[in-house]
């Protein structure tokens, strides 16, 4: 794995394989909580799938550069994002 660190010590990043980073990153208000970011090739069509699930799903984010995020949260605040038109390289 490929790893790199921000000069505060507040994130740390591997590229486990291509395409596929671990994130682990300090933030006090999430303690014994997490979040999970999933990258999605059709965020739409995944939306739909997990909502015909029963999931809720929440608003969906246009973030930067054609990025779209759509939160999914359960009881416990742990967070699952759904990321549509994720690229390497922007």
């Amino acid at each position: 794995m490929r790893g790199a660190e921000t000069d505060d010590g507040s994130l740390v990043e591997w590229q486990a394989v291509p395409g596929a980073w671990i994130q682990v990153y300090a933030d006090a208000d999430r303690a014994g909580r997490t979040q999970l970011n999933l990258a999605v090739d059709d965020l739409d069509a995944e939306i739909a799938a997990v909502t015909a699930r029963g999931v809720e799903v929440g608003d969906v984010v246009e973030a930067n550069k054609g990025v779209r995020l759509a939160p999914i949260t359960d009881p416990d605040g742990n967070v699952v994002t759904l990321i549509g038109g994720f690229r390497v390289d922007y």
